[in-house]
């Protein structure tokens, strides 16, 4: 990627970007930015960062191919912010499932072996969109401040839900998940009931997978199932096997509605707070 640090490929990229930014700039009335400032200090950022820019792609595959190692690639965001499946138009501008890995790092398909999906024991959303599980009582208020549960950059507060399984089926269908990390789930303790959506009820029908269109989506009504809660402090537990017995009624079940056994569980915010449940991932 050396050619992309010559001066002048990337004065003459540059000054093409800059023309077309200039004038979207001053067509919103807002200030343009001049050619040399710019182009100084950019070259001085690529003197301290130069050698560090490579082809990842080349370097990714280097490691599996010759020397075998294991690759972590961490995803951003919820299934359903994907731009192709997700709830449009409330979407991201990519998609975040695990199919997208290869083309965004540019590796074989064959090479995704492994997929971990992250899901909190309840649901949350920001911003707008439909959210059939939504809660609106104190419960969700109370979720919230425990969860700490806002935006991390505008601390817009989330809006909380409960556990959906008709997504969590539909995440893993599109994403290939082998197997749930389960987090906040010390934030659900305390409650004398728990819920999760089994399915919706669409216009009379009872549906096992979201709609197609955001309309339908937002006609939909949760179908659930209560379990009854624990009391118990689960944050100092280290050993699936020591949970509170509607705890781990309440990680089967999700099991159960999604065919994909929990993997992890969190019960607090630090790393060794954190119950690894599948023998498989212990050596991740």
């Amino acid at each position: 990627m050396g050619d992309l640090l010559e001066p002048e490929y990337f004065a003459e990229r540059l000054k093409a970007a800059l023309d077309i930014k200039n004038r979207e700039l001053e067509s919103l009335g807002l200030k343009t930015y001049e050619f040399d400032p710019l182009y100084k200090r950019y070259m001085e950022l690529a003197n301290i960062l130069g050698s560090r820019i490579i082809d990842t792609s080349s370097l990714i595959n280097s490691e599996l191919y010759k020397d075998g190692k294991k690759i972590l690639f961490e995803g951003a965001q919820g299934m359903m912010l994907c731009i192709d499946h997700g709830t449009y138009p409330y979407v991201t501008s990519s998609t975040p499932s695990a199919a997208s890995v290869p083309v965004g790092a540019g590796i074989a398909p064959k090479w995704i072996n492994n997929v971990l999906g992250v899901a909190k024991a309840y649901c949350t959303r920001v911003g707008e969109g439909p959210f059939p599980t939504e809660i609106h009582d104190e419960l969700a208020h109370e979720i919230r401040e425990r969860g700490h549960e806002y935006g991390t950059v505008t601390g817009r507060p989330r809006r909380i839900g409960w556990f959906d399984a008709v997504v969590a089926r539909y995440t893993s269908r599109l994403a290939g998940i082998n197997n749930w990390a389960l987090m906040l789930f010390d934030v659900l303790s305390g409650l004398d009931s728990v819920k999760i959506c089994t399915h919706y009820e669409l216009d009379g029908k009872i549906i096992d997978t979201p709609p197609s269109t955001i309309s339908r989506l937002a006609r939909c009504k949760p179908v659930y199932i209560e379990m009854k809660g624990w009391k118990e402090d689960i944050s100092d537990i280290k050993n699936y096997d020591d949970l509170p017995q509607a705890a781990k009624n309440y990680v089967r079940k999700i099991e159960e509605l999604t065919d994909v056994p929990v993997g992890v569980i969190s019960v607090g915010p630090d790393r060794t707070q954190t119950i690894i449940v599948s023998s498989e991932l212990k050596d991740f």
